[in-house]
């Protein structure tokens, strides 16, 4: 908000302005920020700024790093410097690795924090400073004074995912939260998609990124070089000939190295609208990832981590059925990926909970697609939440208390609502059906109270041909205004509905595939540690 008023001060005065304005584009430069893709930051908007606050604060940041993003880039950004000074508050030797790092500067790390952070470093964190009798700056750690070198950086990551840390440790860093985001992820998956199905167009993409970045930071040292020039030059310019050539020869530079940008750029838009033909994959991906990691807020013991959740990608991009046609291939591997999720899911779920897990799983994907109304979902997980009786007699006896003043509900909700196109029916009506169920009801109470006795009235057909007006799920808002005891099978037969049967069956186990998994996880760990001992 701030943010938009600034932007309209600044029009209303005519200042002159980038559009659109970025204030990332303040803080750092393209050639930085694609420094910090190669070395893994995710290249969305939240992670660039993430990284901007990590290396520009003047507080030590504290990473709330659930997904170990930060952790990941920090570790390669900094590279062999970090050896040896990546620490917990556990270690025994933290201070004296601390201290090292503090007198001859460089970077060091604290991992794995909770929400207790060692007062032995407040000092630290407060950078309480004071100058020895030779000058330089000290700071008193435990009992020791030790200098201060200036290059000193510190670092600090939480794998919590929501840690209650109180004002003083907010005072003393900054906090920053590195949690995936959905469009983070998407992005970071499309890579991941389009390296596996056409590691051609990912490796010339990577090799433009690359020239890119250096041509950006050769154009950048040019127009530096040459401001420095004119601002030292002497006496009259026009008589400097060995400037003047200079300055020509500069300018030729500039020119030809802004050419190159300019076809690199048409050649990466070109890459880039190919790429994005495998988004679906990349969307269907990321939703899922969110499905699962939102089964934590359930139980605390439901925690996946983003690397598991890659291996089961990379394991669907490679095992799903090969096609030609790529409208084909991709149905493909989001079928497998989805159905692959699932199992690996819920072979760690209680039985009671796998129906919850596949319903989430199905209203997730339906929003991400645009096929699920937000206000009927509301309705079906809360119902009428009203502490007063409505002004509407409930008319028959037969009719819950609670159903009844469910069902008011319902109708107020669907008066202003347009009545849904996914419905049997040929024809869509003017008004939506569940508008006027209150009439319905209390004119054809044979035809409801019927309904509501059957033993399963899921499998029955509404009356007033509603099974035909009102599409499943609305159906299934019905159901639980009548029969809130049949829900579950309700819910049940929804799945199957949008999904398939597979999807509200238990997973075989296989141990052989939870073993392959297994063995992949841990290559992958290898890969990561081989990686970063290279840096």
């Amino acid at each position: 908000m701030v943010y938009e008023l600034w932007q309209d001060d600044i029009k209303e005065k005519s200042l002159p302005c980038s559009q659109p304005f970025r204030l990332e584009d303040i803080l750092t430069s393209e050639v930085e920020t694609t420094q910090w893709a190669s070395e893994g930051l995710p290249g969305d908007e939240l992670s660039i700024q993430n990284g901007i606050l990590t290396t520009r604060s003047s507080r030590f940041p504290l990473c709330i790093d659930p997904q170990m993003q930060a952790i990941t880039w920090i570790k390669k950004k900094e590279g062999k410097e970090l050896e040896g000074k990546v620490k917990t508050f556990k270690d025994s030797d933290f201070l004296k690795k601390l201290e090292l790092a503090i007198t001859y500067g460089g970077p060091f790390l604290f991992e794995n924090l909770d929400e207790y952070i060692d007062p032995v470093i407040d000092p630290v964190l407060n950078k309480q400073l004071v100058p020895n009798e030779s000058g330089k700056l000290c700071i008193t750690l435990g009992e020791n004074e030790i200098e201060w070198d200036e290059s000193f950086r510190l670092y600090m990551t939480s794998k919590v995912s929501n840690p209650s840390y109180g004002p003083e440790v907010g005072g003393r860093t900054s906090i920053i939260n590195y949690s995936v985001t959905q469009q983070g992820l998407q992005a970071q998956l499309l890579n991941v998609t389009v390296r596996h199905e056409r590691l051609d167009l990912e490796e010339r993409r990577e090799e433009l990124i690359k020239d890119m970045s250096q041509n950006k930071a050769l154009l950048k040292k040019l127009e530096d070089t040459l401001m420095h020039e004119l601002s030292n030059a002497t006496g009259n310019i026009l008589d400097n000939e060995e400037l003047i050539n200079t300055l020509e020869e500069t300018k030729l530079k500039a020119t030809e190295i802004a050419e190159k940008l300019e076809k690199a750029q048409e050649t990466a838009e070109e890459i880039d609208v190919v790429r994005s033909r495998y988004t679906p994959a990349a969307k269907r991906g990321a939703v899922l990832f969110f499905v699962m990691d939102s089964l934590s807020a359930f139980l605390n013991m439901y925690e996946y981590s983003l690397a598991a959740f890659l291996t089961v990608f990379d394991g669907s991009l490679a095992k799903s059925k090969k096609d030609s046609n790529l409208d084909v291939r991709l149905r493909n591997i989001i079928e497998a990926l989805t159905f692959n999720v699932y199992n690996y899911t819920c072979l760690g779920l209680f039985e009671k909970h796998k129906l919850m897990f596949s319903f989430q799983m199905t209203i997730k994907l339906l929003e991400a697609d645009g096929k699920l109304n937000r206000k009927q979902l509301d309705f079906f997980l809360k119902g009428n939440l009203s502490l007063e009786k409505s002004d509407r007699q409930k008319p028959y006896d037969w009719i819950p208390d609670q159903g009844w003043e469910d069902l008011v509900q319902l109708a107020e909700q669907h008066k202003d609502m347009k009545p849904s196109t996914d419905i049997k029916a040929k024809d869509v009506e003017e008004v939506h059906p569940l508008a006027t169920i209150l009439d319905s009801v209390e004119k054809n109470e044979k035809a409801w109270k019927e309904y509501y006795n059957f033993e399963a009235p899921e499998d029955e057909k509404l009356p007033e041909d509603l099974t035909y007006r009102l599409n499943i799920f609305e159906q299934l808002l019905l159901l639980r205004c009548f029969r809130v005891d049949r829900v579950t099978v309700g819910v049940t037969k929804y799945v199957i509905e949008k999904m398939s049967e597979k999807y509200v069956l238990p997973p075989v186990l296989n141990y052989s595939r939870i073993y392959d998994q297994k063995k992949t996880n841990n290559l992958n760990s290898q890969k990561l540690a081989v990686e970063f001992k290279k840096k």
